[in-house]
């Protein structure tokens, strides 16, 4: 019987999440971790030592495309490095799955989308809580129309952590709202269906007198859904230090969900079989399960999900929620 032939990933960028997904490479069958690529070369030297791994390490991303057969790539560069390294794979035929948010800028993140779909290469966007448990039984709710109409989406995401220094400036990482919010705007644009509109407001009220702290700690954004539902997210990096939530609830016509993250929600009948509760305690590994079906799809497994076209529009409503509050909160159409 031929030996049947492993996918070849390389990971570019070596920080907390290229390192997870270094490590799910090394767990999942038919795959390959051929290549690491970090620009100091040392975090990317470190992870191999620490694994035992032949793999090559690069700290010249054109020359490991250019010596490296490579089937999919993963980009886990911090935004403000994002420069060209999705276009240059995509043009070899490389697949690509990118961390959010895949570009600080409209222009880039057209650029990324414009080589993707060029090139015919699959894409996948880091938006991990759409693997939830809890995510999936309400999806299953809202297709079979138990769920009714919905009407209101709100969610918020608090933290209160200086992070790593480009974190904190709005150059590097484009704010909070780029950076961590945006999974639950992605929520929202999964759930509901694309924005219409927006409105919002960001400040830093929190963090003024830390130096090279120029992004918000605060935001609040009101968005209109195409399909009528309205919706609201807020962010924070001055709540309870050491939690990371990022909670929302759902109101439909028959139904309200509480999310307390991906895997877990309670959901409670207001028409039919009125004050019926459903309680979802998922156990879902979501990060794997999204590099899973990452190489399934290159397997032709699965259809593409979460693509950089995707990403491209969750990344225009986080940017139309900043214009608005640059313009007195005006309402932004997208």
């Amino acid at each position: 019987m031929a030996k049947k032939k492993k996918i070849r990933v390389a990971v570019c960028g070596m920080g907390n999440m290229g390192r997870c997904h270094s490590d799910h490479m090394l767990k999942i069958d038919d795959v390959e971790l051929v290549a690491l690529y970090d620009d100091f070369g040392t975090p990317a030297e470190r992870f191999k030592e620490e694994h035992n791994l032949t793999c090559n390490v690069y700290s010249d991303y054109d020359l490991m495309l250019e010596k490296e057969t490579i089937d999919a790539i993963y980009i886990c560069l911090p935004p403000f490095c994002h420069n060209g390294q999705v276009e240059k794979a995509a043009k070899k035929g490389i697949h690509v799955f990118i961390e959010k948010p895949i570009a600080l800028t409209l222009e880039r993140g057209k650029s990324m989308v414009k080589a993707i779909e060029k090139a015919g290469v699959i894409s996948q966007v880091g938006y991990q809580m759409r693997f939830g448990n809890a995510v999936n039984r309400f999806l299953d709710l809202v297709k079979s129309g138990e769920a009714g109409q919905p009407m209101l989406f709100s969610a918020s995401y608090e933290c209160n952590s200086l992070h790593s220094d480009w974190w904190r400036v709005k150059e590097k990482c484009g704010g909070q709202l780029f950076e961590q919010v945006i999974h639950l705007y992605d929520m929202a644009q999964y759930l509901m269906g694309k924005a219409k509109d927006c409105s919002g407001r960001v400040a830093n009220l929190g963090h003024k007198q830390i130096p090279g702290y120029t992004i918000e700690d605060t935001s609040i954004a009101n968005i209109v859904f195409a399909n009528g539902t309205l919706g609201c997210i807020t962010g924070s990096n001055c709540a309870v230090k050491n939690e990371w939530n990022a909670k929302f609830r759902i109101i439909c016509e028959n139904l309200t969900a509480d999310f307390v993250d991906q895997n877990h929600a309670t959901i409670t009948w207001t028409n039919k079989n009125e004050g019926s509760v459903e309680i979802i305690n998922g156990t879902n590994d979501v990060s794997m399960m999204e590099d899973v079906y990452f190489i399934n799809t290159i397997k032709g497994k699965n259809k593409p999900f979460a693509t950089i076209k995707e990403g491209f529009e969750d990344l225009k409503l986080v940017a139309a929620v900043v214009e608005s509050s640059e313009n007195d909160g005006k309402v932004v159409r997208l």
